[in-house]
């Protein structure tokens, strides 16, 4: 289903997509926007604050400020 949605929105086939790929970028997305964790908690279904903290890495953008 993933792969349809993908082709259909145009990405590009080179790049990997995958379901963890998506909700990593979501939830560094969110952490970008300075959601708080327990919202982007309730938004992802993730279950405890560890479980997105491995997830959002920091970005360059955010290292270079």
């Amino acid at each position: 289903m993933l792969k349809a949605m993908a082709k259909d929105a145009g990405f590009l086939k080179h790049k990997r997509i995958s379901n963890h790929s998506v909700r990593k970028l979501l939830v560094q997305k969110l952490r970008n926007a300075n959601i708080p964790p327990t919202e982007t908690m309730a938004i992802t279904g993730h279950k405890n604050v560890q479980s997105i903290t491995n997830y959002s890495n920091i970005s360059v953008e955010q290292q270079q400020k």
